[in-house]
């Protein structure tokens, strides 16, 4: 099997989605869906699920040394968690009757309602 250019500038970027999400703790998704949809040519909704078990199982992954450190707050983390997979496994319902193009916009609205309050900070 031949490794073209364009599946090791996808692994490339994957690898800086982990490295970003590993060091800041969020961000994933927001880099992940534009790398699946431009750049992998992924169909929007099924870049925007994938991104979501490519972000789950790199949040896991980067889980362990913060754990290791005592730096979790393992009760508040959990109920958080569980209440967030309540209402994802909603929104993929809902999302289903949704056309890509408006999830994408979505997608940016949020993007850049999140940049703003970062930016602002508290």
């Amino acid at each position: 099997m031949e490794i073209g250019p364009l599946l090791i500038m996808i692994l490339a970027l994957a690898g800086v989605v982990g490295l970003a999400l590993g060091m800041f703790g969020g961000g994933g998704s927001i880099l992940m869906v534009p790398l699946l949809s431009y750049v992998a040519a992924m169909p929007t909704k099924e870049a925007i699920a994938t991104s979501l078990l490519v972000v789950g199982a790199t949040s896991a992954v980067s889980l362990l040394p913060h754990a290791l450190k005592g730096h979790v707050r393992w009760v508040q983390g959990l109920i958080f968690a569980a209440t967030s997979m309540v209402g994802a496994y909603g929104a993929g319902l809902l999302a289903q009757g949704i056309p890509a193009q408006l999830l994408m916009i979505g997608f940016a609205v949020i993007m850049v309602g999140s940049a703003r309050g970062m930016i602002r900070g508290r």
